[in-house]
Parts: structure tokens; sequence; C-alpha cells
């Protein structure tokens, strides 16, 4: 990204040499300070040694003025032109102790490489600031979504298993009341409802956490994965593997599965009537999974933050990166979308062979 502002072409010769480089302004203001001491001193010595006849002191007397005034010139000269740098050194300082809004000013008199540097500066700024910016925002969605998901928990332990186990306490009361005797119907009502109920209880537990990722690995837990949201949504969904040998560390495999669960839970919602396809193979010490649909698709260009799908696709950025990997998304509008995670699988396999595969 270029961050150098443009700037205006210089017109005078006082714009010209103001635009110049430090280097050839100093060398332009000691150039001077020679050829006018030159000229100036060489005549006025021999003027006045032919007056005076006081040759040597008068070539000492302006050997010291024309010392002096070249440091004078010197010392204003690179004051002005490094004051830039002086400006950006207080802007780092204050960058450095946490003040993210400052933005290195511009002085009247510099360099333009000092200039590239500052608008560079800046715009570096500007990024980091709209980061920050994105960051904080999708923390607190995160956070939103995380409470909303334990809302959600909260109203299905509330509304269907504690109602059910309710239902069955009654039953069992009323069983007792009764002289322990049930009739071959209620018996079958009550083993079903104990079935449902212990159902929806693996559900929610396999939601939370897959026991098949600690047991059996990524490639079983992918497997089961595909199965369950096939007949959950109702999706055809189809799931490959190739040249995947041995278990990767258990980050990389709940990251992997994590991205693949959110991408095919977006699916189910947001594709509509749709083919999908989860594959997962190894190439070159990197596990490639790659997620495509046949569905509706979406503009990438208008993804955001606020959507229940951009902030899916922030997730599943955030989950890769912290096993080094990457997510790559194509998606257009009735063309469907195409999901590619990269993850590096160097120092990243455990000797645990994948399950029901050789090693």
């Amino acid at each position: 990204m270029q961050y150098a502002a443009p700037r205006n072409q210089p017109t005078g010769w006082y714009d010209r040499i103001r635009g110049l480089p430090l280097f050839y302004k100093v060398l332009i203001a000691n150039s001077t300070i020679v050829v006018v001491g030159a000229v100036f001193g060489t005549a006025l010595t021999l003027r006045a040694a032919r007056e005076t006849g006081a040759l040597y002191s008068l070539i000492a007397l302006f050997a010291v003025i024309g010392t002096l005034t070249s440091i004078a010139v010197n010392w204003f000269v690179l004051r002005a032109a490094l004051r830039p740098l002086l400006v950006l050194e207080k802007t780092v300082d204050e960058v450095r102790r946490g003040d993210f809004r400052v933005r290195v000013k511009k002085v009247g008199i510099g360099d333009p490489h000092i200039d590239v540097l500052t608008d560079t500066f800046n715009g570096m700024l500007d990024a980091v600031e709209r980061y920050r910016t994105q960051i904080h925002e999708m923390s607190v969605r995160a956070l939103n979504a995380q409470e909303e998901e334990r809302k959600r928990i909260s109203r299905e332990l509330h509304d269907d298993t504690a109602q059910a186990l309710t239902a069955q306490l009654l039953r069992l009361k009323t069983i007792e009341a009764t002289g322990g005797t049930l009739d071959p119907n209620g018996l079958a009502q009550l083993i079903e409802l104990t079935a449902e109920t212990l159902e929806d209880v693996r559900h929610m537990a396999h939601e939370l956490r897959p026991p098949s990722l600690d047991d059996l690995g990524l490639l079983a837990s992918l497997e089961g994965l595909v199965a369950q949201c096939a007949e959950r949504f109702d999706l055809r969904v189809a799931f490959y593997s190739d040249g995947l040998k041995s278990r990767p560390t258990p980050d990389v495999e709940l990251a992997v599965y994590r991205i693949v669960q959110e991408a095919v839970t977006n699916i189910a919602k947001h594709a509509g009537d749709c083919e999908a396809t989860v594959s997962l193979r190894v190439y070159r010490n990197t596990l490639w999974v790659r997620i495509t649909d046949t569905g509706e698709g979406f503009d990438m260009s208008s993804v955001n933050l606020d959507g229940g799908i951009g902030l899916g696709l922030f997730g599943m950025q955030e989950r890769a990166a912290l096993v080094g990997g990457s997510v790559l998304v194509s998606s257009a509008h009735g063309r469907g979308t195409e999901i590619e995670v990269r993850v590096p699988l160097v120092n990243t396999l455990s000797a645990a062979p994948v399950e029901g595969v050789d090693s």
C-alpha cells in the first residue's frame, strides 16, 4: 500500500532549494561560503595588503571569520533540516507510550526522503488505528456472541431438557404413588422421552467439545461432523480426505475442526438449497482443507463484522492464524463460495496414526 501523500511541485527557486535532500542543502551552503569567502576574502586581503602590508594578519582574520560563518550556516541548515527527525522521534515515543492517535506533523524546511518516511509512518498509524478499532469491535461482538450462545444453551436446557426431566420425574412419582405398576404404553413413552433427552444432552455436549476429536482425531471428527450436519440441516454434503497419515497436534486439530464447523454451518444457514463438499489433503507438509458449495454466494466487498457471515469469516481467519495458517475466501452472487484453509504441518504432527489408516 502506498502511504506517501502527493506533494506540490516546487515553483520558485526558494521552494526548489527547500525541497532538496539534506545532503545537497549542506553542500550548497558550504560551497556558497567557500566561494564567497574565497572571492571577497582574496579581494579584500590583496587590497588591505597593498594599503597596510599586514597580509598574514588579514589572512588569519578572514580564516577565523570564514570558519565561524561556516559553523553558523551549517548549524542553521542542519538544525532546520533535521527538525522533522526530532518530530518523528517524539511521535514514535508517544506511540510507544500507547497513544496511537498522534501523527507526525510536517515542518516548513525538511527533506523529501524524510517527508516520504513521515507519510509512510502516518499511514501505518492510520492502518494500526483501523485494525485496533476492528479488533475492539470484534471483541465486543465475540463477547456478545458468546453470551448469546450461553443464552441459547440455557434456553435449551430449561425448555427442553429440564421439562423432559420434569415430565419423567412426574411419571416416576406417579408410578411410585400407584404401587410401582406401569402399563406398556406408558413405559414405552417413558423410554422414548428418556432417549430423546439423552440425545439432546449429547448433541449439546458435542457442540461444546466433540469427544471424537480427542479420542479418534481430526479425520474421524470431520466425518462425523459432516454426517451430523447433513442429517440436522438436510444438507447434501460430501467429505473426502487424502494423505493424512498421522494426527496433527491438538491445537491444529481443534482449529481446523472449528473452521470446518463454522463453514458448514454458514452454508446451511445462508447458502440456500445447494450441494457442499469438504475435502482434506496433505501436500508438501501443509494441511489443505477446501470447503465449497453451489449456493447463492455473496459479495465479498459488502462483508462486514455486523453480519453473521463477516463475523464467522473473521473467526476462521483468527483461528487459522493461531496455528500459523491462513484462510482464503472466494465468493460471488450466484456462483457459490469456496473456502481454502492452509495450515503448515512442520513439527506439528504427532506420532499417533489416524484411526483406520496405517502409519
